[in-house]
């Protein structure tokens, strides 16, 4: 808390896109990698910062395909030039970690001499930033001082404290920090988290292609019922051909939306098309429909709701406040695409004063994936 408190009182912040300037400067760019982390890194940082490619690398290309409007060639066709080897920074998007030896030895072995993975570059997790924390800068956090100090006291053990620490720490320094991180497949189902209302009427919002609901079938029985909002068309296709395929093993009664959740029903401009970063967007070339969870499923009465809606998390809660209120759910909540979620979420379901518990899980050592888990005592 003493060097949050030190960096709140900082009047030198760094300046945005510090820290891709310090790792690529005036390189030119080479990308290793094409797959999911590829298209990830792509929208939050290429596009965003309007950042210029000049080649991907990754082995599933000929020799001189060209994808993504830039030029694409297997490593193992690929002879850079003695600048390309000094003046060039490639930074590997593989997101696997057991690839990534391999990877650098094999860059090396090519005499690259500027190496990084995209998630050495803080920019890479900052996925929603607020309109006024791009326009204020560390202004925001000095407005935000007091939430972020009082935060820390309503998690119930002290991995959570660390891991919110750790957290803002990122965010004030603009500098990535390792975070204390569980096994990627307990993410919404964790060990270590005493949760106490169970999945039976499960609530998934971002459903995404199933995923969660897969994770659930593989670890827990047939539950009795489950809603699912996913509201990219593609998206909420592959989910429904699941759901419709395995109706019988995952829930006695189930249905889904291809709606976004949100306070009020609104429709929304939506960015589509790269499937598990759809989201909201004032760009966005589609328009999707969003729903209040209190008002299309106002009887459900759910144990569990988990949220992973890209930004949306905040204004979705305030749309299930009803149902929370009677329900008291379990909840399982992305707190990591805006900095102020890691604060806020957890300050505004603590004002309802329904005597939730709160525990911080965090599943890659980075800000992403870190969920908030709220839980209140079956006495209550």
């Amino acid at each position: 808390m003493k060097n949050i408190k030190k960096l709140l009182n900082k009047k030198d912040f760094p300046k945005n896109n510090d820290c891709i300037n310090k790792l690529i400067g005036n390189k030119k760019i080479i990308l290793y990698g094409a797959g999911e982390g590829f298209i990830t890194f792509s929208v939050f940082v290429i596009e965003r910062y309007n950042l210029k490619v000049t080649l991907i690398l990754d082995r599933k290309y000929d020799y001189g395909s060209n994808n993504f409007g830039i030029k694409c060639i297997s490593p193992d066709y690929y002879k850079p030039t003695l600048e390309e080897k000094n003046e060039s920074v490639v930074i590997i998007t593989v997101g696997k970690s057991e690839y990534h030896k391999e990877i650098c030895d094999c860059l090396k072995g090519m005499g690259f001499k500027n190496i990084i993975f995209s998630s050495d570059i803080y920019e890479y997790h900052l996925l929603c930033p607020t309109e006024e924390l791009k326009e204020r800068g560390y202004k925001f956090y000095h407005t935000n001082k007091k939430n972020i100090l009082l935060c820390p006291s309503l998690f119930a053990d002290a991995l959570s404290r660390d891991i919110y620490l750790k957290i803002v720490k990122t965010h004030l320094q603009r500098k990535i920090v390792p975070i204390p991180n569980r096994n990627p497949k307990e993410q919404y189902f964790p060990t270590d988290v005493n949760l106490q209302k169970g999945f039976s009427r499960f609530i998934n919002c971002g459903s995404y292609n199933g995923d969660t609901i897969k994770n659930l079938l593989n670890l827990k029985k047939k539950i009795k019922a489950l809603a699912c909002f996913e509201p990219d068309p593609g998206n909420f296709k592959t989910l429904t051909d699941y759901l419709v395929q395995n109706k019988d093993k995952i829930a006695d009664n189930i249905i889904a939306f291809p709606c976004g959740v949100y306070s009020v029903e609104k429709q929304f401009k939506f960015s589509s098309g790269n499937e598990f970063n759809s989201m909201i967007s004032k760009e966005g070339a589609s328009i999707i429909q969003c729903v209040s969870i209190d008002h299309v499923i106002p009887s459900f009465d759910p144990t569990f709701i988990n949220m992973d809606i890209e930004g949306a998390e905040l204004e979705a809660l305030k749309g299930a406040e009803g149902t929370i209120v009677e329900s008291k759910p379990d909840l399982a909540i992305c707190v990591y695409h805006a900095p102020n979620h890691i604060w806020d979420i957890p300050l505004y379901l603590d004002g309802l004063r329904l005597g939730y518990q709160f525990y911080l899980r965090n599943y890659t050592s980075f800000v992403s994936e870190t969920i908030l888990y709220a839980t209140v005592s079956r006495n209550k």
